[in-house]
């Protein structure tokens, strides 16, 4: 196993991977012309940042940051956060679930030279959802896999991300990543059946792990928000019935993450969170799903709020799975054939910190590759990578 940690997962440029999906113009609000605009996700544990359009250009600071001739301050449902929470980074917490966020844009008086000389106010996101498998596990909102190996070790490969600042008239703003040392951060996980991410699961802001043990009981491991694990207790019992169970996120539209489950006659139960580590009524939005033999969660994959959800037949065809974000289906599709080579599928997040996730498969080489979908769910582009080798070590990604 030392030899296993010791080995470093070979880094791909994103802007290679990823094309010019990587480097995306400032969308102007709507309503009011060019503004201040909003990067990235309105999730809990993610990072926002402040970026301004071709109409700030003349005014801009060499470095990017905040320019002079005015100031942008955030908002929550339009009303000026805290001192405290301004600055360029706002870091969403657990008091944001359900809110809406803004940037509202302060000329001086009087007005410099090439600014915008009225206040304006950037679109409000999302309403903040509790954060996602893809905010990974350190509280830094960062792609960060983790996988379980067969004799039931936890490895965690935390990944930094340096901002890049800039404008679409040089270069855009963009993320740089790079992996830190794989950590060992869980034992005798192999004595548990099934083991997956709900996302946060206990409403605290740090992602979770669910697991099933051999008599059917369901734990919650809470996580620190480090990497590491609080104590666990039980949250259910007789999940034995199901052979899959999976955390799409929030599947049906509250802000809270759920979970989906699949007896051995191929109906599939939605069993609502309640965002503090319990349930709500479960429901059955499926049937026919034996005939897969993995779902797998992708989480929103095209930034548009709702979350997808693929399924690979045992005939290797993958098939995507729209939620209509109430609990439902919008509509489904076969995607392509061709997946019955991967050890494993699994959505871990954005490589390049992008609103769009990606799917990351393992290869017969045991090469980690991903596959984007952009903002169309339709098509999957890829295989790009690789961006890490020996992940055959691994039962599965979580």
């Amino acid at each position: 196993m030392g030899n296993f940690l010791a080995r470093k997962v070979i880094y791909a440029a994103a802007a290679v991977m990823l094309g010019s999906a990587f480097c995306q113009p400032a969308v102007a609000a709507p309503a009011v012309g060019p503004t201040a605009v909003i990067d990235g996700v309105p999730y809990v544990g993610a990072e926002l940042r402040k970026q301004y359009d071709y109409d700030y250009s003349g005014c801009k600071n060499p470095d990017g940051t905040t320019p002079n001739g005015y100031t942008a301050e955030w908002l929550r449902d339009g009303v000026a956060l805290p001192p405290d929470r301004q600055g360029e980074v706002l870091k969403l917490v657990p008091a944001d679930l359900g809110h809406r966020m803004s940037l509202r844009v302060h000329p001086s008086t009087p007005a410099e030279p090439n600014c915008p000389d009225e206040t304006r106010v950037s679109p409000d996101t999302a309403p903040v959802k509790a954060s996602s498998r893809a905010m990974g596990w350190t509280n830094r909102g960062n792609f960060e896999p983790m996988g379980r190996t067969t004799d039931g070790k936890l490895i965690l490969y935390p990944r930094t991300y340096t901002y890049i600042p800039g404008s679409c008239e040089g270069a855009c703003p963009r993320y740089f990543g790079e992996w830190d040392e794989p950590v060992q951060v869980g034992q005798g996980w192999d004595a548990m059946g099934i083991v997956f991410s709900p996302g946060d699961f206990d409403g605290d802001g740090y992602n979770d792990l669910l697991a099933t043990d051999a008599t059917g009981k369901l734990f919650l491991y809470p996580g620190d928000g480090d990497g590491g694990w609080k104590d666990r207790r039980q949250v259910g019992q007789g999940w034995n019935i199901f052979d899959s169970i999976v955390g799409p996120g929030d599947f049906d539209g509250d802000g809270y993450n759920d979970v989906l489950a699949r007896d051995a006659a191929g109906d599939l139960y939605l069993y609502p969170g309640d965002g503090e580590g319990g349930w709500l009524p479960r429901t059955k939005v499926g049937q026919g799903w034996q005939v897969m033999d993995k779902i797998i969660t992708g989480g929103d994959m095209n930034g548009d709020g709702p979350v997808e959800v693929f399924a690979r037949d045992r005939n290797g065809y993958i098939s995507i799975y729209r939620a209509d974000g109430e609990g439902g289906w919008e509509s489904s599709a076969v995607v392509s054939g061709g997946w019955g080579a991967f050890s494993d599928i699994a959505g871990l997040g954005s490589f390049a910190h992008q609103p769009y996730n990606n799917l990351f498969a393992v290869n017969g080489n045991g090469d980690l590759v991903t596959y984007s979908t952009g903002a169309s769910t339709g098509v999957l582009w890829g295989p790009y990578g690789p961006v890490g080798t020996g992940w055959n070590v691994f039962r599965e990604l979580l």
